[in-house]
């Protein structure tokens, strides 16, 4: 079949240059990049919304408890751990400040009119016994501070206790110590266990990039479908058959579209990815303090990153012709989403899967996952969530592009038979009949 590389290229060029010039495409654009903004920039924005970048008061009365640690020390230590327990960064100042007062009257009064958060009493209702805590607060049950706090009770009871049953100061820092835990792989030749902290950075990495490929492949097939029927149901395609070929009214579509595509993406993208690499400065700026070095995301590596661009580019062409073809079959836009739902239940089926075994619920290195993840249809998923996670080797990841690669071409005759067929028919119900028929040459 002769191809007209200046047909495609002007179908091409007048699919980008019509839609980019919308007012839907571009206040889409806006609305998600604002999106991929706040998506990467939340944490920053809760606590200046919520206040965490300013000082939490957490008032402490002791009494005559006269308990074997310091309460207040012990409180504000574990009120002020990092989520994910890394360490602070000192030049920072400390989300919660924790006094200790005397006036049980007054510390309650001040909880009462919001100036404290909570008020933890302490006491020793017998000599020699235990220690008995108790929290004033005026947080719901959802309040993530009340449990801390608690965390704080339990743990300056143990320590209490351990003084009072005659155990030293080193004989405690003994009990504290981890316990020394090694993990051997079965095969002495087989390459070094990555820590639990590697392997869920690069599921989540694998994890993000399965829902960007999943979002383009649908969102972006769905304009191309709609593209088609719309013109084959004004009869706009009658009068471009008389100058293109309908193979190369689908190559310049799928093509046009593709790249308004990634247009789109690259837009909302590098900003979200620039302010998530910068979050750490854009927190200091906002909220005060200092800023920790420039790192790209936990989980991302440049191989996974290059192996992304391929398999997006790939499993896009591959739906994207395949929902083109399938559109050119329906008469009416209203039929387009029963003509387009078996590409749309495998590319779920395969985003599923992608998702269930970076969540464990599905054991990502199970015969079923590695065998998916070879399967065209499937493996742009598959194969970028378990590179992510350190699962699949280069070897592994070129034999699915190749495969991805050949089935591309097979995919375009296909899609290029039912379009050529398609386009000129009207008035027919869209039938997995009709298709077989098309594909035949029958209809």
């Amino acid at each position: 079949m002769r191809l007209d590389r200046s047909n495609v290229t002007a179908i091409a060029r007048r699919e980008y240059l019509a839609r980019a010039r919308t007012r839907t495409f571009k206040l889409t654009t806006v609305v998600l990049v604002i999106a991929g903004l706040a998506i990467a920039l939340a944490p920053v924005i809760l606590r200046a919304v919520f206040g965490e970048g300013k000082q939490t008061t957490i008032d402490v009365i002791v009494g005559s408890s006269n308990p074997a640690v310091d309460v207040g020390a012990t409180v504000a230590a574990v009120l002020n751990t990092p989520v994910g327990g890394g360490p602070a960064n000192p030049a920072d100042k400390p989300p919660y400040r924790v006094d200790t007062v005397t006036d049980d009257a007054a510390a309650r009064a001040a909880v009462q009119k919001g100036d404290v958060a909570g008020l933890l009493i302490v006491s020793r209702p017998t000599a020699g016994g235990d220690l008995s805590f108790t929290y004033v607060t005026k947080a719901s049950a959802l309040d993530r501070v009340t449990p801390l706090v608690q965390q704080a009770a339990t743990f300056i009871e143990q320590k209490d206790r351990l003084v009072r049953f005659g155990l030293s100061a080193a004989d405690q820092a003994r009990l504290s110590t981890p316990a020394a835990w090694h993990v051997q792989p079965a095969d002495p030749n087989a390459p070094k266990t990555a820590s639990p902290g590697d392997i869920a950075n690069g599921f989540a990495a694998g994890f993000v990039l399965a829902i960007i490929l999943f979002m383009a492949i649908v969102l972006y097939g769905q304009w191309i479908a709609y593209s088609v029927a719309e013109e084959k149901s004004s009869r706009v395609m009658e009068v471009i058959l008389g100058a293109a070929t309908p193979f190369e009214l689908l190559g310049g579509k799928v093509v046009g579209v593709g790249a308004l595509a990634i247009t789109q993406y690259v837009i909302v993208f590098v900003p979200a990815l620039l302010a998530l690499v910068f979050q750490s400065q854009i927190a200091a700026l906002v909220l005060g303090g200092s800023a920790s070095a420039v790192a790209v995301p936990q989980g991302l590596s440049i191989g996974l990153l290059v192996a992304f661009g391929v398999f997006f580019v790939l499993g896009f062409a591959l739906y994207a012709v395949l929902y083109a073809g399938a559109a050119a079959l329906v008469s009416r836009t209203e039929d387009i989403n029963q003509m387009v739902a078996p590409m749309t239940l495998i590319s779920t089926a395969g985003y599923l899967v992608a998702v269930y075994s970076s969540t464990g619920l599905i054991d990502p290195s199970s015969t079923f996952v590695v065998v998916m993840s070879f399967i065209p249809f499937f493996s742009p998923y598959l194969m970028l969530s378990r590179l992510g996670a350190g699962l699949a080797g280069p070897v592994e990841v070129v034999v699915a592009l190749v495969l991805l690669a050949v089935t591309v071409p097979v995919a375009l005759w296909v899609a290029a038979r039912l379009y050529s067929a398609g386009v000129l028919m009207y008035g027919q119900r869209p039938s997995l009949r009709l298709m077989l028929r098309v594909l035949r040459g029958r209809a």
